[in-house]
C-alpha cells in the first residue's frame, strides 16, 4: 500500500483512520511497510482551520550555511506550501 492508498483509505474508513493516527507503525507494518525499530512516527491531520508544518531536523554536517543556502531552505525559490491548498 503506497502513501496515496493509505490517505484514500483513511478518508473513507473512520476506523482505519483512528488506528492510523493512534499507532501508525503497527498499521503500516500490517501492510508491509518496514520502518526502523528506533524510529518514532507521528501522523497528524490537517483540518479546515489547522495546517501543520514540518520543521526538518538540522543538517548533521558541521559548518555554517551561507545566506543563499538559508534562503533556499526557507523556500525562497518555491511558492509557499499553502499555495497548493489555497489557490
Amino acid at each position: 500500500m503506497d502513501r496515496a492508498q493509505v490517505i484514500a483509505r483513511a478518508w473513507s474508513d473512520p476506523d482505519f483512520k483512528a488506528q492510523l493516527l493512534d499507532d501508525p507503525k503497527t498499521v503500516l507494518a500490517g501492510y508491509g511497510v518496514d520502518l526502523p525499530a528506533g524510529l518514532n512516527l507521528k501522523i497528524v491531520e490537517n483540518t479546515a482551520d489547522t495546517m501543520h508544518m514540518v520543521l526538518p531536523a538540522a543538517p548533521s554536517q558541521a559548518g555554517d550555511l551561507s545566506d543563499e543556502d538559508l534562503q533556499n531552505l526557507a523556500g525562497g525559490k518555491q511558492k509557499p506550501a499553502t499555495a497548493r491548498y489555497y489557490p
